[in-house]
C-alpha cells in the first residue's frame, strides 16, 4: 500500500450533501427491506403449514366421497330431469380478475412524498 499512489477526489459542499443523503436513504430502504423481510418469513412459513393442512383435508374428503360414491346405489333419472341439471356452457361465469392491490400504490406514494420533502 505504501508503494502505490493514492488519488484523492475534492467534493464540493453541495455534492457531500448529496451523497450523504443518497447514502442515508439506501440504507433506510435496506432497513425497510429488512423489516418488511422479517415479517413476511413467518406469515410465509405459517401459509404453508395452512396449505399443508388443507391439502390432507382435501385428500381426505375426496376420499370420504369415493367412498360413498361406491356404498351409495345409483339412481336412475328420467332424461328430462337429467337435461334440466346439466347446465350448458354457455352459462357457465367467466372468472374476474383479482382487483389491483392498492397498498403498492400508497407506498410509492409515500416514498414519493419523503424524496419531494427532501428535495426542499
Amino acid at each position: 500500500m505504501k508503494d502505490e499512489k493514492l488519488i484523492y477526489v475534492r467534493l464540493e459542499k453541495d455534492e457531500a450533501i448529496q451523497s450523504k443523503r443518497d447514502i442515508l436513504e439506501s440504507q433506510l430502504k435496506l432497513l425497510q427491506v429488512l423489516q418488511i423481510m422479517k415479517r413476511y418469513y413467518p406469515l410465509r412459513i405459517n401459509e404453508l403449514k395452512i396449505k399443508s393442512r388443507f391439502y390432507t383435508r382435501i385428500k381426505e374428503v375426496a376420499k370420504d366421497i369415493a367412498k360413498l360414491e361406491t356404498t351409495l346405489p345409483q339412481i336412475k333419472m328420467p332424461k328430462i330431469i337429467k337435461e334440466h341439471y346439466t347446465a350448458p356452457l354457455d352459462e357457465v361465469e367467466e372468472i374476474k380478475a383479482k382487483s389491483y392491490d392498492s397498498s403498492l400504490e400508497s407506498q410509492l406514494q409515500d416514498i414519493q412524498a419523503k424524496l419531494r420533502e427532501l428535495a426542499r
